[in-house]
């Protein structure tokens, strides 16, 4: 499955459930492709704590032909991810094209392909939705931001493609649109809420997906629940409820502390 996690406006979390979503699929044991589409302003890397200046999209159209495995990075958690370098620039639709010419001979060796696409709905992000199996649209609780998401919610649609649904983020429950509305306004399901959490800022800091820094905060057991939803199933091998920490993840939680 090749999933767009698209967003109407920057900063309202569409990285941080793409970064989360990948991992949590890794440790059900999918095998799992997350490529940084957010080609002009990209952050996937710095989550994962890395700064590439190599292996990049930017490297590959610059050489005209690469082998694209050349272009994985692997994160510790078992992440396949793909990156541009902080200096792509000259985003017109012959490099674009040129971007996924190079990538879509990679998706069928994964299980799920997660496009963390750019804000709005420019061009780049018909180029993000044009190679995926559908979207789901990250939002917060608030006016200007659900509109936006609404807004994206018909450009998808009119590519003829499905709308899984919405997330919520930074989700307070204190003077915010309500679930109810904020489904009226984007007219798609809300499949969940992911509540403010000051362990996904500490996380961020220390360049680590919030589901590994802190596998019992609330907004980690709120991204299985999203995980959960679009599987159509539960978890059975992903920490979905809390509790202790695995090995692995202690593991991984000190190697990246």
């Amino acid at each position: 499955m090749k999933l767009a996690i698209l967003s109407g406006k920057g900063g309202v979390g569409k990285t941080l459930l793409s970064i989360n979503l990948s991992v949590v699929l890794a440790q059900e044991g999918y095998k799992v492709l997350l490529v940084d589409a957010n080609f002009s302003a990209p952050t996937v890397a710095t989550y994962f704590k890395t700064v590439p200046n190599t292996h990049t999209l930017d490297e590959a159209l610059s050489k005209g032909a690469v082998n694209p495995s050349e272009l994985v990075w692997i994160h510790p958690s078992g992440v396949h991810f793909i990156t541009p370098s902080f200096n792509m620039v000259g985003l017109d639709d012959t490099t674009l094209q040129s971007i996924f010419t190079i990538l879509t001979p990679l998706f069928p060796s994964y299980d799920f392909v997660i496009l963390d696409g750019p804000a709005g709905v420019e061009k780049d992000v018909y180029y993000t939705v044009a190679h995926s199996d559908g979207a789901v649209i990250v939002t917060n609780p608030n006016y200007p931001a659900l509109y936006n998401a609404l807004k994206v919610n018909y450009f998808v649609q009119a590519m003829r493609k499905p709308v899984i649904g919405a997330v919520l983020n930074m989700v307070t429950g204190k003077d915010e649109v309500t679930r109810e509305e904020a489904q009226s306004i984007v007219e798609v399901p809300i499949i969940g809420e992911i509540p403010y959490d000051e362990e996904v800022k500490k996380a961020v800091n220390v360049g680590q997906p919030v589901v590994l820094y802190n596998p019992n905060a609330k907004a980690s057991k709120a991204i299985y629940q999203i995980t959960e939803s679009l599987l159509g199933k539960k978890l059975t091998k992903a920490r979905a409820q809390g509790g202790g920490e695995s090995i692995l993840q202690k593991i991984i939680r000190w190697l990246l502390g």
